[in-house]
């Protein structure tokens, strides 16, 4: 018979096994111990816990106009992310339809919110000005600047508003536009995604200044004690944080991601999975409120 020799290959597991590993292991340690997962991260990375719900960032899909007047009835803090994939339809010839719906969203929002309700406009789109505009950046920054006084009085964020072919090319890309921004003393932030995927990107997109906010994708970071540390490595270098991910994201997973976001207070909570708002709104709004409520009263108990 021939010889069969046995080889051994070490490698990672996949980072999908090891985001749903983490989430078991931590909710094993806060069962445990008879805390919350939030408390058991605040105490391992010696933080003070929130005392009040993360603002929740919320995302509309293709319905832009639907989705967006439930965010609006839900006096939800950052709408409606509004994800292009239509360049021509959606964003349009010199940036028009997505001007059009920037004006429809300002309309809407003065007209159906209560005095005070000063949510901010962000919208994802997935490379498309930079489509536009050969990623020219002169030419991106007058777009931006349209946009940002179409989305008066509001606040206007923008992800990911080029897409380039790595990621040293990305952050110089984000770096150099935010320069311009900042230069002519815009408003318009800008929100990095695309090719901030790993804890090591993340911390090179803040290090290089290469953004205001940077979407923290914690399914693509695997154990979720690297989002926790994308989190705080966005904070200590003075950049937003959106703690967010996808909306294919199990229910189990968003409530962890309550968790983490009440341990280490980003700027903003993404509500997932789904994109239907509601369901998504309420798993994270309602389990931050347990979560909030059992650090109040210690002596209460959880039925899992």
């Amino acid at each position: 018979e021939p010889a069969v020799e046995r080889v051994t290959v070490e490698r990672p597991l996949h980072v999908a096994i090891r985001y749903g590993v983490s989430q078991a292991l931590l909710g094993a340690v806060a069962l445990a111990r008879g805390v919350t997962m939030a408390q058991v991260i605040a105490g391992e990375w010696d933080l003070a816990p929130a005392d009040a719900p993360v603002p929740i960032h919320a995302q509309s899909g293709t319905e832009r106009y639907y989705t967006a007047q439930k965010m609006v009835a839900r006096r939800i803090a950052s709408l409606p992310h509004g994800l292009v994939d239509n360049v021509p339809e959606q964003v349009g010839a010199a940036g028009a339809e997505l001007t059009r719906y920037i004006r429809w969203l300002v309309e809407y929002i003065g007209a159906q919110g209560d005095e005070g309700y000063d949510p901010a406009i962000h919208l994802d789109l997935h490379g498309a000005l930079g489509e536009l505009y050969d990623n020219q950046p002169g030419r991106m920054l007058g777009q931006l600047f349209a946009w940002e006084m179409a989305a008066k009085p509001y606040l206007l964020r923008i992800e990911s508003p080029m897409v380039l072919e790595s990621r040293e090319a990305q952050i110089e890309a984000m770096k150099t536009l935010c320069e311009y921004t900042r230069l002519r003393k815009m408003k318009v932030q800008l929100v990095a995604d695309e090719w901030a995927n790993t804890l090591d990107d993340i911390r090179a997109f803040v290090d290089a200044g290469a953004g205001d906010m940077i979407q923290v994708k914690m399914p693509d970071l695997g154990s979720i004690h690297n989002a926790i540390e994308a989190v705080l490595a966005c904070q200590s270098g003075g950049m937003g944080v959106l703690l967010g991910g996808s909306y294919a994201e199990t229910d189990l997973s968003a409530r962890v991601s309550a968790h983490v976001a009440l341990a280490t207070r980003p700027d903003l909570l993404m509500a997932k999975p789904g994109m239907g708002v509601d369901e998504a709104i309420s798993l994270v709004q309602n389990e931050m409120a347990r979560a909030l409520a059992r650090m109040d009263n210690p002596n209460s108990t959880v039925e899992e």
